[in-house]
């Protein structure tokens, strides 16, 4: 009977975690974005700077907004994406539902784990990438495939979904591209890394742009859902 009321309220609720989680990592990053200045007592920039650097305590004046939003986003998408998984309810859905559930934990370990722990850091943050990808993917399939008569979100939300696709697949080709003399491809996920912050930088901008576009398929699927 407990099983049968959860599942119940995941069905009447799942679209407002969406909407929910995605301002809060939202608004979590751009207020976090505002006071910020860097090492070298630069203003933060989509253009070059990485969305971790948001969290890295010492760095950041307002690091714990930015880890706390992450935390509390992340959990917020849990039911979100397993709610979305059942409702579509093909075997793509359900790829895409495991994916998320899993990029849904590595957000919240980016959280945990901010940018002055690198190590844990880029393993949650690489996780991310490399589920999220997958999460996308096959969501978008499934929107794509669903029957004409009983389509539950409309095909326009796939304009964002390919965003996200080609803006995760140019983020993680460009990483794997390029190793450091530990082999740990995810080297350029720390900006010391550069001796000179150029003025842009491709990789943190590719970051931005999936972020951007992830939240904006998983804010338009929510609400879709919410007002059809």
């Amino acid at each position: 009977m407990q099983g049968n009321f959860i599942i119940s309220i995941l069905f009447q609720f799942y679209a407002h975690f969406g909407w929910a989680g995605s301002l809060v990592i939202l608004l979590g990053s751009l207020i976090t974005a505002l006071p910020y200045r860097g090492r070298s007592n630069e203003k933060y920039s989509f253009l070059n700077h990485f969305i971790s650097e948001l969290g890295e305590i010492g760095v950041s004046k307002l690091a714990a907004v930015f880890n706390i939003g992450m935390i509390i986003g992340g959990t917020l998408f849990l039911p979100f994406i397993a709610g979305l998984g059942i409702v579509l309810g093909t075997l793509w859905a359900y790829i895409g539902m495991a994916a998320g559930l899993l990029a849904a934990i590595s957000s919240i370990l980016v959280g945990v784990f901010s940018m002055d722990r690198l190590e844990p850091h880029r393993k949650a943050a690489m996780t991310f990438f490399r589920s999220g990808l997958v999460t996308v993917l096959f969501f978008t399939i499934a929107v794509f495939v669903q029957p004409p008569g009983e389509r539950v979100i409309p095909l326009a939300v796939n304009i964002f979904g390919i965003i996200a696709i080609a803006s995760y697949s140019a983020f993680l080709v460009i990483v794997s591209k390029k190793t450091d003399k530990k082999s740990q491809e995810n080297y350029l996920l720390d900006p010391a890394e550069k001796k000179i912050r150029p003025r842009f930088w491709r990789t943190p901008f590719l970051e931005w742009m999936l972020f951007f576009a992830t939240i904006a398929w998983f804010l338009c699927v929510s609400l879709i859902l919410i007002y059809e």
